[in-house]
């Protein structure tokens, strides 16, 4: 005789039998599955097949929030990283709008998008301020260069007149130096951006000695404009020769001490 085993407790019995002897489960059908499954974690929740997309979905938004963190101190990195913080942030939100389910980050990259934005705004008043002021800090510059040139030339002019009344010729740098005349760092032929030489037309007796003492700029229009030269007469004449040197030809340049003098 057939024989047949319990679905629920495995206990064999007769074939001929619709209920077990020993749990009372029925023999014709087998029990349900579901009874036998461990419920799921309360929090458990089954990955999705965008999972590594959604692991991924703040990436774009980090990247536009460091970018606007970058151009604000660096002020837009010249407007070109404020543009790319822009255009990134304004991608990481169309793409959070359009795919909430993928994308994620969206204060992220409203923060990147204010602060490249920002970084603009502040730049450009910068921007115009230093438009106006570096010019102008460049011709002040230029004006104290000049100035200082043409008081060292009128300091050669004094101690070439000494040093003429003395040795009956006039000196080189290095003479007035050596003579105590004039200042030893003068005599470098450097000084405030401006380069100056000495040229001797002649010490023989029979002659009249004359001297060209010149002044040029070292970096023409950053360091100066005009170049200047003072002679025996004690004239100093300038011109713009654009870093070259100065001639007796050149205008005199106004004497403001004989000005002041005839105003008193």
């Amino acid at each position: 005789m057939n024989s047949i085993k319990c679905f629920s407790c495995g206990f064999v019995g007769w074939a001929d039998q619709e209920i077990c002897k020993k749990c009372g489960a029925s023999l014709t059908a087998p029990p349900d599955k579901s009874s036998f499954e461990q419920p799921p974690y309360p929090n458990y929740q089954p990955p999705s097949e965008n999972f590594w997309q959604q692991r991924m979905s703040k990436r774009l938004a980090i990247s536009a929030a460091i970018i606007g963190a970058i151009n604000l101190p660096t002020l837009g990195l010249l407007g070109v990283g404020a543009i790319v913080g822009v255009i990134v942030s304004l991608v990481a939100l169309k793409r959070i709008k359009q795919r909430p389910d993928l994308y994620s980050g969206q204060g992220l990259a409203t923060a990147g998008l204010v602060m490249s934005i920002v970084s603009v705004v502040i730049a450009v008043p910068i921007g115009i301020i230093a438009a106006i002021a570096i010019p102008n800090l460049l011709a002040a510059r230029q004006a104290a260069n000049e100035g200082s040139a043409i008081y060292s030339l009128r300091k050669i002019g004094a101690a070439e007149a000494t040093y003429q009344s003395t040795w009956q010729k006039y000196g080189t740098l290095e003479d007035l130096s050596g003579e105590h005349l004039i200042d030893p760092n003068l005599a470098t032929g450097m000084r405030s951006g401006y380069k100056f030489r000495v040229v001797v037309s002649s010490n023989d007796p029979s002659s009249v000695p004359e001297f060209d003492a010149i002044a040029s700029p070292t970096d023409y229009s950053s360091s100066g404009r005009r170049s200047f030269l003072i002679d025996e007469t004690g004239v100093i004449h300038a011109a713009d020769s654009r870093g070259g040197d100065a001639s007796r030809s050149d205008p005199p340049l106004p004497d403001r001490r004989a000005n002041r003098s005839d105003d008193d």
